[in-house]
């Protein structure tokens, strides 16, 4: 019951965990459109369902479920998709915007290839910081299994996007991405 205070002024709740949770739904769905419809109907689940909510972790994770499980149910239904590439505004060297565009694109091609919840797994480690504990909770499994989600998602994101071989890191891309 600890962090059932979390969400007492729930408009409070909402401003500071925004962010947070844009982040993890658009992450999933890659798609703005669609985060924003994930976050919005997961803020309205967890509104109505409030009193349910126990308090024995941090309120962030029980919302940051609550977005996870939506954004994999709604990545699981096709939907149209923009594409945008911004290559303004840089003082870069030359070149510089292309390749770090295509590696934008190269890593969201290869984020869209993991499973929704593989993705989800990602986000929150490297893009959230968060410890296999609460990684776990959020998925709702436990941490040696969040571990192998991970792992297996790392794994594809290599070689999907062509690397590899050995010692070769990922992960700095994605957290930066």
């Amino acid at each position: 019951m600890a962090f059932r205070a979390e969400i007492d002024d729930f408009g409070s709740f909402y401003e500071r965990t925004y962010p947070a949770a844009f982040r993890v739904a658009w992450a999933i769905t890659r798609d703005r459109g669609a985060a924003a419809d994930v976050v919005q109907d997961a803020y309205v689940s967890a509104y109505r369902e409030r009193d349910r909510f126990r308090g024995d972790a941090p309120a962030q994770a029980w919302l940051l479920r609550i977005v996870v499980n939506r954004a994999v149910s709604d990545g699981r239904r096709p939907r149209p998709r923009l594409v945008q590439l911004d290559l303004a505004g840089s003082a870069a060297a030359p070149g510089d915007d292309v390749r770090r565009a295509t590696d934008h694109i190269s890593l969201d091609a290869a984020m869209r290839a993991l499973e929704p919840r593989a993705r989800a797994a990602v986000v929150l480690r490297y893009y959230h910081d968060l410890d296999y504990a609460t990684i776990a909770t959020i998925l709702g499994t436990n941490a040696n299994n969040a571990g192998v989600i991970l792992h297996r998602a790392v794994e594809k994101l290599r070689h999907e996007l062509g690397r590899d071989e050995p010692g070769t890191v990922v992960l700095e891309e994605v957290r930066h991405g």
